[in-house]
C-alpha cells in the first residue's frame, strides 16, 4: 500500500483504517505542518519524509519503497471498501 500525503490530518486516519489489513503500508509525506505524520506513524513504521518533486515523482518514489509483488496506490481522501478488500484478498489468494 502506497499513500502520498501533504497536510492530510483530516482525512488520513479514515484512509489508513480502511487498509489496516494490508501487509505493508508506506506513507510518503511531503512536509506536512499538521499531525499527518503522527497519524501515519500510528499505522506504520514506514512513514517517510520526501520533499515534493511533483505528483508523478512522489507516487513513483512511494512505489519504490514498497517490497510486495502487488502494490495498491491510493490518496488520503480515498477509502478501500469492504467489498474491494474482499476482492483484493481473494485475488491474492489465487
Amino acid at each position: 500500500m502506497a499513500i502520498v500525503v501533504l497536510n492530510e490530518e483530516e482525512r488520513l486516519r479514515a484512509c489508513l483504517e480502511s487498509v489496516v489489513w494490508a501487509d505493508e503500508i508506506v506513507v510518503v509525506d511531503a512536509g506536512s505542518s499538521d499531525k499527518t505524520m503522527a497519524i501515519a506513524r500510528e499505522f506504520t513504521d514506514r512513514a517517510i519524509f520526501r520533499a515534493w518533486d511533483g505528483y508523478g515523482a512522489q507516487k513513483n518514489f512511494a512505489l519504490g519503497q514498497c517490497h510486495g509483488d502487488w502494490v495498491l496506490s491510493i490518496d488520503a481522501d480515498e477509502r478501500v471498501s469492504d467489498a474491494l478488500r474482499e476482492e483484493i484478498q481473494a485475488t491474492l489468494r489465487g
